[in-house]
């Protein structure tokens, strides 16, 4: 094998180990109450029709939609608390 595979073949592996751990471990710290999970959703699917209602009249792109729902949501349950 040349050098170069095998160097890359290294990369991925650790990429892949370091990448496997932290989904492992993103679920036990992401545990929030009904109350939190309820006003995510209603934030959410607010944002969501609002930001379609936008791009009736706006040419956006789906990265630019997804974006404008997430600021949204942000804003909306930094507001909420």
């Amino acid at each position: 094998m040349s050098r170069f595979i095998t160097i890359l073949s290294a990369g991925t592996l650790a990429v892949a180990l370091i990448a496997g751990s932290a989904f492992l471990s993103a679920p036990a710290s992401a545990a929030t109450s009904d109350a939190d999970a309820a006003a995510m959703k209603k934030a959410t699917a607010d944002c969501k029709a609002e930001v379609k209602e936008k791009a009736k009249y706006q040419d956006l792109s789906w990265l630019a939609r997804h974006k404008m729902v997430t600021k949204c949501v942000q804003d909306t349950l930094a507001n909420h608390h």
